[in-house]
């Protein structure tokens, strides 16, 4: 009587971790749709305020405007690895390349801004940085709530003896976005 006891405490407790780590992982997951919803706002808005002629595959590899071309490159980059990660948001590699393309792009977004200070007909003029400054300010909260529901998805996967559990179904370890503001 005492083994069956002891069976079914054990068989209890692991479905209850077992539903804990799902629970953790769908959070968090679902915490980085809504993310990866206003990454994809980001990415449309800049890469629809370039010029036409930047954005038009043909003219790129013609066009003398270096700087703008490398901000197409960057969303396009940025595009690619946000399809990747959707397919699988716990992998890590994938979710590094969110992190890179993401300060890659916002970091030549500052440069044509400096660039281009006191020029008035640059594309990126003062109401295109205003929307941009409230896309991003917008996408700041999201990403902490995505890098909280991530740190109590790990970590449970990683107190004992949960982890033996995630161990047995792959749960692997989910990475964090990066929160800071690479314009700040």
């Amino acid at each position: 009587m005492t083994w069956l006891f002891l069976t079914a405490l054990v068989f209890f407790w692991a479905v209850g971790a077992y539903n804990r780590l799902v629970r953790l992982r769908a959070m968090a997951a679902q915490q980085f749709a809504v993310v990866d919803a206003q990454f994809v706002r980001l990415w449309a808005w800049v890469e629809g305020s370039l010029p036409a002629h930047v954005r038009d595959d043909d003219a790129v590899t013609e066009s003398p405007q270096t700087s703008l071309n490398e901000v197409w490159a960057a969303c396009e980059v940025f595009a690619e690895s946000l399809a990747l990660v959707r397919a699988n948001p716990f992998d890590a590699a994938p979710m590094q390349r969110v992190n890179i393309a993401r300060v890659q792009l916002f970091k030549l977004l500052r440069q044509e801004k400096d660039f281009h200070m006191a020029d008035d007909s640059a594309w990126f003029s003062d109401p295109l940085q205003k929307k941009f400054e409230r896309l991003k300010t917008q996408s700041w909260p999201m990403i902490v709530a995505y890098n909280q529901a991530v740190q109590a998805y790990n970590d449970a996967a990683s107190e004992w003896p949960a982890r033996w559990l995630a161990k047995q179904f792959r749960f692997v370890a989910a990475v964090k976005l990066d929160s800071s503001d690479p314009l700040a």
